[in-house]
Parts: structure tokens; C-alpha cells; sequence
């Protein structure tokens, strides 16, 4: 098992969706994550993307997705990754990095 970086994305009605963003760690930079975001949503189709940081976990975007305006939150967070399943982590305590 590994640790992965995951995005929970919440868009319009409420639908939820875990993208694996296969990388160990994020930046915690408020521009580096903006632009994890807007890679994110661009990857899925959106286009016009604004972002608007709420802390450094969750994100708000206004975007355009086959014509429609979305407006999405994504939330940053990490998971155990097991082969084809991922385990979301609430708490991590005594990270050595």
C-alpha cells in the first residue's frame, strides 16, 4: 500500500466523485494548488475555470462543462491506495517526511 493524494469532487448536484491524483504529496501553496484545480477540471472537460481558495483542503470553481456553467468544489485529502481500491485517510499523526 501507498499513500495517494485524492480530490473529492462535488459538482452542481451534488454528485460526488474520488479522483486519484497519483502523486504522494501536495504542495501546501494556495497558487500551486489553484493550479492542481484547474488542471483537474480541465483534464475533465471543463473550460473557463475560475477558482477561489476557501482553505487550503477545499477549493470552489466556476467553470463551463458541454456548454453548461458548473460550479464545483474540490476538496483536497489522502488515501491508502491498495491495488485498484483507495482507503481515505481523516488523520494522519506523526508524519516523518
Amino acid at each position: 500500500m501507498e499513500i495517494t493524494a485524492i480530490a473529492t469532487i462535488t459538482n452542481n448536484e451534488g454528485t460526488k466523485s474520488i479522483l486519484d491524483l497519483d502523486i504522494p504529496l501536495l504542495i501546501d501553496l494556495v497558487p500551486a494548488r489553484t493550479f492542481k484545480v484547474k488542471t483537474v477540471l480541465q483534464s475533465l472537460g471543463h473550460t473557463d475555470v475560475e477558482v477561489e481558495s476557501v482553505n487550503m483542503e477545499v477549493f470552489k470553481a466556476k467553470s463551463t462543462l458541454n456548454g453548461t456553467k458548473q460550479e464545483t468544489t474540490i476538496e483536497f485529502s489522502y488515501a491508502l491506495r491498495g491495488g485498484d481500491r483507495l482507503f481515505e485517510l481523516k488523520e494522519l499523526h506523526g508524519i516523518i517526511k
